[in-house]
């Protein structure tokens, strides 16, 4: 684990309890996780009484490793190697030192914050690897179940709109559906107004907003109407 890991998690745990507690008063008996890392957030949700199955997805090879080491004996867990996205084909991953933030989406290299976190990271360059990944989507993982009652929680690094592109059958039954929006112009074609749009289309409206302490993102909430 690397010094800023250290540094975050228990920031990051802090802000997962919050979304919980927000959570119990829902609703919500399945999560689908797309995005799950080490199991930082699933860690934190599986206290959750109400949620009866968690659906993992996590596409870095070695980090999927440490996955299924955590979680393979838990009987509520299911484990998905794939990167998430609107096509089922392979792409590209872009592996960062800080694997949580590694990303299918196209990065803008002027970013302040990418260099900032290269900074504190003490990289040279945004990626220190990549190789390809097989990519699927929610409609076809999902296409034989039922998703009333479901949090669907994407965290992507940048690559959201795309996974919602890949869960459009699916979004006509899901309640709940909570996403990262990053303060900044950190990747492109990540536009959260358009993400808004889409989801206002499928009849989405925003429920509640999470801001994580170091204010640089907030995960918003939301219901479908």
């Amino acid at each position: 684990m690397s010094i800023v890991e250290t540094i975050f998690n228990p920031i990051s745990s802090f802000h997962h309890k919050r979304i919980r507690n927000y959570l119990k008063k829902l609703n919500i008996e399945r999560i689908i996780d797309i995005g799950a890392h080490k199991g930082e957030f699933l860690e934190t949700m599986l206290n959750l009484e109400s949620v009866k199955s968690f659906y993992a997805f996590e596409p870095q090879k070695d980090i999927f490793e440490i996955l299924k080491k955590k979680f393979s004996e838990n009987k509520k867990v299911i484990l998905y190697n794939y990167a998430m996205d609107k096509e089922i084909t392979n792409k590209s991953l872009q592996i960062n030192k800080l694997s949580m933030t590694s990303t299918l989406a196209k990065i803008n290299e002027k970013s302040l914050y990418l260099k900032f976190k290269n900074f504190l990271t003490n990289s040279s360059s945004n990626f220190v690897n990549q190789y390809e990944v097989q990519t699927n989507t929610v409609d076809e993982i999902f296409k034989d179940l039922n998703l009333e009652k479901t949090l669907l929680k994407i965290d992507v690094e940048g690559f959201e709109i795309n996974v919602l592109k890949g869960s459009k059958m699916k979004l006509e039954k899901i309640p709940f559906i909570l996403l990262e929006n990053q303060f900044g112009s950190h990747y492109q074609d990540n536009n959260f107004s358009e993400i808004k749009e889409l989801l206002n289309k499928e009849k989405f409206k925003i429920l509640k907003k999470f801001i994580f302490p170091t204010l640089h993102y907030q995960d918003v909430l939301f219901k479908k109407i």
